[in-house]
């Protein structure tokens, strides 16, 4: 297990810490648990932090992830902030040719997403997926 889920009372932000070798497993797993303890926030706003990670996942499973989380009922309506290491900004939720929601941003600086997060309130904005 190389996550950390972390709920943060002040701004209601659910963080996720992933660290070491990632693999697909992993990243489901941890999707899985997220939902199982935080469905109920509304909106669900997440902190995923891929700083310390290295990403184990292929190009087709990054794919099959991304879709997963667009289809899914509760994260398709979370608001996502994903913090990647200064030196190097993979693309966790892969873009080209899937399916990408708008209610995702991605930071280098953690204060930056936190604000980003802050700043959502009420309920959640409907979703709108495009093909890129």
């Amino acid at each position: 297990m190389n996550f950390h889920i972390s709920y943060r009372p002040v701004g209601g932000v659910v963080r996720v810490l992933f660290y070491g070798a990632v693999g697909f497993a992993e990243k489901m797993e941890a999707t899985a648990r997220l939902v199982e303890k935080y469905r109920h926030r509304a909106p669900l706003r997440v902190l995923l932090d891929l700083r310390y990670a290295h990403s184990k996942v292929t190009l087709e499973e990054q794919r099959q992830f991304t879709r997963y989380i667009a289809e899914h009922p509760v994260l398709r309506r979370a608001y996502i902030a994903v913090l990647h290491p200064r030196s190097r900004c993979t693309v966790p939720l892969a873009r080209r040719g899937c399916l990408f929601w708008h209610s995702s941003r991605e930071f280098v600086a953690e204060s930056e997403a936190e604000a980003w997060l802050s700043r959502i309130k009420g309920a959640p904005r409907p979703v709108v997926l495009q093909s890129l």
